[in-house]
């Protein structure tokens, strides 16, 4: 597997993994190293390749250097380890979309190449420059996804409408949908000792970036102050948007009641829902809002907690409105408006969750880990 991430705070990849390797496959992780000192490993079946390269922000140039520098290593590297171990299969997720070529000679040699598409590129692009790309930029992004995909054998990605806006781009190639979906299990188990968050929060657990509208909740908590003086927002996770929030918080007079916990570890994320009052994803819908499917999501209801979720295109796809409290998205005044409906019913703040757990079954891990496991059988099995 070749992911510009790390294996330790990207759930994508100990999951993928471990789908892998329970099948009695051998897996090679090629990755960013979290700190300098991380060094190449290997645990529970998983050879894990680390870079020792920080994921950080910046300008869009300093991106490309980075991308550069993991694609030479990683395809250096993989090309000598496929000498010595016979890759049958080389699972690249994105991004960059253009890491499938780190897979060249492996892919000469007879391996097949997957390609997983988590994020729609030039979506994603326009949605983290709010003034728009560059129209160079934007074309090049296009060009470099349709040469991709040109490259691959197999595209995996994680929602029907993402399905269906590949299809558009090559009608004939190979998609199949594994939702980037928890382990629903263990979210259902009460986790142990005290809740990180006693007390009336809304908690976000993800990426803090514009395109997942947390000023808007911190906008629609300042509203709705005069009316629940207990209620508090709990972020945690990291992002370019982190100070931008805070900031806000700060200038609306709610930083008190706005508490961030920094990146929470995925295993203490279950401990961190048990004391919080409902969930919350306020995902802007623009081009890229109205393709993805929020993995926060099946998490808070996995815990129990009731949900307040902007009504994009993918998550009306998935949920009625009366399995969670929807809000047009962008509307700080239809957000403040769900969070009121929710805090007031405690019935419909209870029956919501349950009446949507009924779909979790389908959402969990297990099942999409069974598709993928059955996309990449296929693939050997025509090699």
């Amino acid at each position: 597997m070749v992911a510009y991430s790390n294996y330790e705070t990207d759930p994508r990849l100990p999951r993928t993994a471990k789908a892998f390797t329970s099948q009695g496959y051998l897996v090679d992780v090629y990755c960013l190293a979290r700190e300098k000192s991380d060094r190449s490993v290997r645990e529970n079946g998983v050879r894990i390749f680390r870079l020792p390269l920080q994921r950080k922000r910046g300008r869009s140039v300093n991106y490309l250097v980075r991308y550069g520098a993991f694609f030479l290593w990683t395809t250096a590297l993989m090309s000598i380890q496929h000498l010595r171990r016979r890759y049958d299969v080389v699972f690249v997720h994105n991004l960059p979309n253009f890491l499938v070529f780190s897979a060249t000679i492996p892919r000469i040699a007879g391996a097949k190449v997957v390609l997983e598409i988590h994020d729609p590129a030039p979506e994603l692009l326009s949605a983290i420059r709010e003034d728009g790309p560059p129209p160079w930029l934007l074309r090049m992004t296009e060009v470099e996804e349709r040469a991709s995909l040109g490259f691959a054998d197999s595209v995996i990605t994680v929602s029907e409408p993402m399905r269906a806006r590949l299809l558009a781009i090559r009608p004939s190639m190979p998609v199949s949908v594994v939702m980037n979906t928890p382990e629903i299990d263990g979210f259902r188990r009460p986790p142990a000792g005290e809740p990180m968050l006693p007390g009336q929060w809304l908690v976000y657990c993800g990426t803090i970036a514009y395109r997942h509208g947390l000023d808007l909740v911190v906008e629609a908590l300042a509203k709705l102050t005069p009316e629940f003086p207990d209620l508090g927002l709990a972020i945690g996770g990291e992002g370019p948007e982190v100070d931008a929030v805070l900031a806000l918080a700060a200038d609306l007079g709610v930083a008190d009641r706005v508490k961030f916990l920094g990146l929470v570890p995925t295993r203490d994320v279950p401990k961190l829902l048990a004391g919080a009052t409902a969930g919350v994803s306020a995902l802007r819908e623009d081009d890229f809002g109205a393709l993805v499917f929020s993995m926060k999501v099946p998490e808070y209801l996995a815990a129990g907690l009731p949900v307040i979720c902007s009504r994009t295109r993918t998550m009306r796809d998935y949920f009625d409105e009366d399995e969670l409290f929807f809000f047009t998205p962008g509307d700080v005044d239809d957000l403040a408006r769900a969070i009121r409906e929710l805090l007031g019913d405690l019935g419909e703040a209870t029956t919501r969750p349950m009446r949507a757990q009924a779909k979790l079954d389908t959402l969990d891990w297990s099942r999409q880990s069974d598709v993928l496991v059955e996309t990449i059988e296929s693939l050997i099995g025509s090699a």
